[in-house]
């Protein structure tokens, strides 16, 4: 009878201790990175800012999230806006948007700009804190918080509806931990790391390169004993694929595919290091010099990147500081993305693919830097060096900060491109499908240029039609016998047919016609 309340005294002592301690180490944090705090509050301004007129943009990819998000709040499991079962991308990021709706009551386009505002604010102070780990040099902390917090890439992507906006956080997420991983080898911050790592891979199948970086990091690691090495590299393998794994079974039953078709590459490699070097160019200061040479600036950022990771493992250098292993991921992705562009056809190498090791890019950097800086034994050319430094940083944020102005502007008069456009908003084939929806309730299957779109404004449900590289699927669409097509002449898609390859397969009546676009049933000829 004495032990029990006993007992429970010790529990309260120490859960009071425990949160003493929490808020204490939470207090000191904020204290020493309050800076970190001010630049993450410029961040979401900004994001705020730029999706004033019309929201957040919506792309393609965003209406395959919003309706998965929507379907799984409805109880139907994950389906999109064509009734097929959501198998393009990972489960991760339209869960968590079915999460922030079920929260707040509201629909996630209303949310997004509020939503990504937070993302972001909560990646550029984690990066503050990282920085302040990496290193004491507090002007260079500065001037790299106001270039994250004023970056165009990052602008871009937290101005959208993308599931880069959840990836970026856990790839900062992903070095925070590793760090501590390495500086422990305990099995729980190990399977921290590989819980972080396997919900960045449900995220975006992207995230493989974080698997790629934690299980290359291993491996090469001098400071744990051979058996441990081999027993946490299959730990960190197995907990890190399995979510993903999850998903893509279930994928496989439920289409017999994994990921949804996907096309061979058609970019040499050679072709690909161009649009990754043209996407470096717009990053670094002087853009305008060095965009002359995109090929050159490609292979010589890989090289560098490269030469420095052999380097300091080969010198026994830091193996597990956090420069190394941003170093390691911005290698890996840079590798990965190349590659699987080469191999497998999708978007051209752009920004929005690069902006995931936009970050670790500068932490790379920024340790570098300050290397160099405390290489220098005498000070007028140290500090010579320092304000060269300042001089570039100020460059590059000038250069950002008239790009930020030149999209505010755009934004501002006809808001963010995508779905969410005003060409959009104020479509005259859109209004009337809002207020008319009997074309939906036919018994006929409805089909159009811009399915994502008309979704998007009418909730409805319909087809997409089938890309010109897919012969199965041209051979279904052109055995159809009736069905209504809803044609846009503002959406432009090279791999659909275009409505004159539709005219030749089909004789077409016109429904309705309107300023932007045309309303069809079809007949086969």
């Amino acid at each position: 009878m004495v032990v029990g309340p006993f007992t429970y005294q010790i529990g309260l002592f120490l859960m009071h201790k425990g949160c003493i301690f929490a808020k204490t180490k939470s207090l000191r944090l904020l204290k020493t990175n309050i800076d970190s705090l001010l630049a993450a509050i410029i961040g979401m301004v900004a994001v705020i800012a730029f999706t004033r007129h019309g929201g957040v943009g919506i792309s393609p990819d965003s209406i395959y999230y919003i309706s998965a998000a929507h379907s799984v709040l409805n109880g139907q499991g994950f389906y999109q806006f064509d009734d097929q079962p959501f198998i393009l991308f990972p489960l991760f990021f339209p869960s968590f948007l079915a999460l922030i709706q079920f929260i707040f009551r509201q629909d996630i386009t209303q949310l997004a700009p509020y939503m990504n505002a937070l993302l972001f604010g909560i990646s550029i102070f984690m990066s503050g804190c990282i920085l302040e780990k990496l290193n004491k040099a507090k002007w260079l902390k500065w001037i790299l918080l106001l270039a994250i917090a004023a970056s165009p890439s990052l602008l871009e992507i937290y101005t959208m509806l993308w599931s880069e906006t959840l990836f970026i956080v856990e790839v900062l997420l992903f070095i925070w931990v590793c760090f501590d991983y390495f500086t422990s080898y305990t099995t729980k911050t190990l399977l921290v790391l590989a819980s972080v790592t396997a919900f960045a891979f449900e995220t975006r199948l992207a995230g493989v390169t974080l698997v790629m970086t934690g299980a290359l990091l291993i491996i090469l690691s001098r400071e744990i004993e051979f058996a441990k090495k081999i027993k946490h590299f299959f730990i960190f393998g197995m907990v890190a694929c399995s979510l993903i794994s999850i998903n893509l079974l279930r994928n496989y039953f439920l289409s017999t595919s994994l990921t949804g078709s996907r096309q061979k590459g058609e970019t040499s490699l050679i072709e690909n290091v161009k649009y990754y070097g043209a996407v470096l160019s717009d990053w670094m200061p002087f853009e305008a010099l060095t965009k002359s040479y995109p090929f050159w600036m490609g292979l010589i950022f890989l090289l560098s990147i490269s030469a420095i990771f052999i380097y300091r493992y080969v010198k026994k250098l830091e193996h597990n500081s956090i420069e190394k292993i941003a170093a390691a991921f911005t290698l890996v992705y840079s590798m990965f993305m190349l590659l699987s562009a080469t191999f497998s056809k999708y978007e051209t190498i752009n920004n929005r693919l690069l902006a995931p090791f936009f970050i670790p890019c500068l932490f790379t950097l920024s340790f570098y830097l300050v290397s160099w800086t405390r290489l220098i034994q005498t000070q007028a050319i140290r500090l010579s060096f320092v304000f060269l430094m300042i001089i570039f940083g100020g460059v590059t944020l000038q250069q950002y900060y008239t790009a930020d102005k030149s999209t505010y502007q755009e934004n501002k008069e006809g808001g963010i491109g995508g779905y969410s456009e005003d060409d959009w908003v104020y479509s005259d084939a859109l209004t009337y499908l809002k207020q008319d929806r009997s074309i939906f309730h036919q018994a006929l299957p409805v089909y159009s240029n811009a399915s994502h779109a008309v979704y998007f404004y009418t909730g409805e449900h319909l087809n997409l039609l089938p890309e010109t590289a897919h012969a199965q699927d041209m051979a279904k669409f052109d055995q159809l016998s009736s069905f209504i097509l809803i044609w846009f002449n503002n959406e432009d898609n090279p791999a659909i047919p275009t409505l004159e390859e539709v005219k030749r397969n089909k004789n077409l009546t016109l429904v309705k016609s309107f300023k932007d676009g045309f309303i069809f049933q079809s007949s086969l000829k």
